[in-house]
């Protein structure tokens, strides 16, 4: 069958913003064309055909391609019959799918072969609902609609929701969600479009409803932070993540699954205790799935098994479930089915064993919750180190320990009281460096002070080398780093105002400068009143903390542009509200913090990095996880891609970081980047992508934050579609005036229907 009008320029409606712009496959029928005639050849051919796309085309097209089967349409909407227009249907009009483009919709590949781009789009048909245009604007009120329009029967709608997720193995969920909120507002959705491959047939609405400022459709958790905050404080990690229903024995099963079919041996002793550990959270279950990975071992054992499961089991150890998934995703165990980044604890495994005892005290004596204090150590660490050591991912791929750390989490949760703890033995030794540079400075104004023949030409001016920063403008945090050639780090209590600085004192542009500076790129800047300062080897790292509430404003504008991708985000899912606790923290725990970022600091830098590359071992995991990752973003959305990219930089970083932190223990001569480095860094790569996901939920911006106060009580107590006379009325019972009101109505926060007739662009 061929597609009609794909040469010509049809009408278009609208809808020519960014959805409109995703990409669809099209197909030519929704079913394969038998004839009596065919013989069986032709039937195996057509079958074949109907299966593999025939385009694709962007989704405004598919929208306003209906007006070129007009005459088809209006023929199947004359029809009573049901099973005659479904026939018809099926052999006169072509279908896409709208969730997603794919290869072949066959049964024979898996999901994760058939598709190739997922749209983040979920179509809802509602079928026989009666009053059809009044259910299109009914539904149309909904923030999070892009379009709504007439089914093929014309007795029916089919509309188009736009989810804030990335990964198409939970289409169905956001599906599920979707259809109870529908059936809520007393309208039934087609249970059959959880399906992501589903072929939309092509219909004709005269009058569609498009919104390209709608809002991303989110899942609301049921459980509020309040709620959370209420939990019982000795609620263990596995009371928790079994609590969570994303984290299942149905999810450790596939994972188990997928590690039979790759038949991977678990040789490593270390991760096959850490597994059987983890594993021992779930009882006898676990001992079950442990018996499962541990059989392609050479070392393999049934029996061994079985008696070390025994006693991992009555250990008073705990490490939860999230640890089995960290080694599995380390291994590039990744079933294809099921989401890969949920929110679990912080890895504090892949850490030094001496900085995991510095964990467990401060959360036991101080109550720093490990997901703020473990990326403060971290940030702390790569601080010290600076420019003294580098990473050779590849030839002309040199990185470096550069980190943009965000801590969230609500007020009172110990956010700043873990950053000093981890930041203080740098801050004593900036305080050393200041008594000695006061010290220097005052024997140098007494030297300039003295006659000319008493003054001591080797009495050079001192410099100030400070390495953490709080208070400062570009220009001068540029003039210190030239100080301290090593790096520096910015501390900045509240994030959401060290943003707001950027451009306070000029007219230009300061983002610019850190997403070079992230890089490590040279920055050269200028000022009127001062000389040009340029740094070829930048290493500055930023660290700071942020409410939940503020990430929306703390994002505006800065995520097209791929800026918000560059920042880790500390953001565990809840941090309960401890009891009092009487034990005093031991002085060796601090004592061994200093030791080690004092080991770190002392590492030589006179203006050449020492370079360390990857074990052979290590480069084969570091492609590995880098290829399925790539995998991972050719079938997901531009937000995943953006944020996974970066994570393919800081993976590296992280490698390094351990190796540098092992360093600091006594457990590494820094020599390369081993094996071992190279699993945690991909655990916390996994962890960091997982964070930024939930916190990219947050990112969703309308403008009517923008609005003053009377302007957004107006803006509300409009109706969506209004007359002037009807706008005159609110904004007067508001208190503002006629002529401030009528001005208003031309911004962009309204569109011009027609004479007198306005609505709303955002809702």
């Amino acid at each position: 069958m061929n597609l009609k009008g794909m040469g010509t320029s049809s009408k278009q409606k609208d809808g020519s913003g960014s959805y409109g712009n995703l990409e669809v496959s099209v197909f030519s029928s929704t079913a394969p064309v038998r004839k009596k005639s065919m013989s069986a050849t032709e039937i195996e051919e057509n079958y074949r055909n109907f299966l593999i796309p025939s385009m694709e085309i962007s989704l405004k097209r598919f929208l306003s391609m209906g007006e070129d089967y007009l005459q088809d349409i209006n023929r199947i909407r004359s029809i009573e019959d049901k099973a005659v227009r479904n026939k018809l249907k099926q052999e006169c009009l072509p279908s896409a799918t709208i969730s997603a483009t794919f290869v072949s919709r066959g049964k024979e590949m898996s999901l994760a072969q058939k598709i190739k781009k997922y749209n983040s789009l979920i179509v809802l048909d509602f079928d026989d609902i009666g009053e059809v245009e009044d259910a299109k604007a009914d539904i149309a009120r909904l923030p999070y609609v892009y379009y709504a329009g007439l089914s093929v029967s014309g007795k029916g709608l089919f509309v188009i929701v736009p989810i804030d997720c990335q990964d198409y193995s939970q289409h169905k969920l956001y599906f599920e969600s979707l259809q109870k909120e529908m059936a809520d507002i007393g309208y039934t959705v087609d249970k059959a479009c959880k399906d992501v491959t589903r072929l939309r047939v092509l219909s004709y609405d005269p009058s569609p409803y498009f919104n390209e400022d709608c809002i991303a459709y989110s899942i609301i958790d049921e459980q509020s932070p309040e709620d959370m905050s209420e939990k019982e404080d000795n609620e263990t990690e596995k009371d928790y993540i079994s609590s969570d229903p994303s984290i299942t024995l149905n999810r450790v099963d596939m994972y188990v699954r997928k590690w039979e079919q790759e038949q991977i041996p678990l040789d490593d002793y270390d991760d096959w205790i850490r597994s059987g550990m983890s594993l021992s959270s779930l009882g006898e279950n676990g001992g079950h799935y442990f018996d499962r990975i541990s059989q392609f071992s050479t070392k393999y054992k049934a029996s061994e098994t079985r008696k070390q499961f025994s006693e991992l089991s009555k250990s008073t150890r705990t490490i939860g479930i999230g640890t089995f998934f960290y080694l599995c995703q380390s291994y590039g165990i990744l079933p294809e089915d099921i989401p890969h980044y949920d929110s679990v604890p912080f890895p504090m495994e892949v850490l030094p064993t001496k900085i995991q005892k510095i964990l467990n005290e401060t959360n036991n004596c101080l109550n720093f919750p490990i997901d703020f204090l473990a990326p403060s150590l971290m940030f702390t660490a790569a601080v010290a180190c600076g420019n003294s050591v580098a990473i050779e991912v590849k030839k002309k791929w040199i990185d470096k320990l550069i980190f943009y750390v965000a801590i969230v989490g609500g007020r009172g949760t110990n956010k700043s009281s873990c950053l000093n703890f981890a930041l203080e033995p740098l801050f004593q030794k900036d305080q050393k460096e200041l008594e000695t540079y006061n010290k220097l400075e005052e024997e140098y104004a007494k030297n300039q002070q003295a006659p000319a023949g008493e003054k001591d030409s080797e009495n050079k001016e001192p410099e100030f080398r400070q390495t953490i920063i709080s208070d400062f403008t570009l220009e001068s945090m540029i003039h210190l780093h030239k100080k301290n050639p090593r790096g520096l780090g910015v501390y900045v209590d509240e994030l959401y105002g060290f943003l707001n600085s950027f451009d306070r004192y000029r007219k230009g542009n300061d983002e610019q400068a850190w997403t070079q500076l992230f890089g490590g790129l040279p920055v050269l800047v200028n000022r009127r009143s001062s000389e040009p300062v340029n740094i070829q080897n930048p290493c500055i790292s930023v660290i700071g903390t942020i409410q939940p509430e503020l990430l929306k404003d703390f994002a505006k504008e800065k995520v097209a542009n791929g800026f918000m991708d560059r920042w880790l985000f500390a953001f565990p899912d809840s941090v309960p509200y401890p009891e009092f606790s009487e034990e005093e923290i031991n002085p060796d725990v601090v004592k061994s913090w200093a030791r080690i970022i004092k080991t770190i600091h002392n590492l030589e830098y006179k203006g050449i990095s020492k370079v360390l590359t990857f074990t052979e071992q290590a480069k084969k995991a570091y492609t590995d996880w880098f290829n399925q990752l790539s995998r991972q973003k050719n079938h997901s959305g531009p937000a995943f891609a953006g944020m996974s990219t970066k994570m393919e930089r800081y993976c590296a970083r992280f490698a390094l970081l351990l190796e540098v932190m092992k360093y600091g223990c006594g457990d590494s001569d820094l020599t390369d980047i081993s094996l071992e480095s190279m699993k945690g860094a991909i655990c916390l790569s996994y962890y960091f992508m997982g964070t930024a996901l939930k916190a990219q939920k947050k990112f969703s911006y309308s403008p009517v934050n923008d609005l003053n106060n009377k302007q957004k009580q107006i803006y509300t107590n409009l109706p969506i579609s209004f007359t002037t006379k009807e706008g005159l009325e609110v904004s007067d019972e508001c208190g503002m005036p006629e002529r401030t009101f009528k001005t208003w109505l031309k911004s962009n926060y309204f569109r011009h229907m027609q004479h007198g007739v306005y609505e709303k662009r955002y809702r």
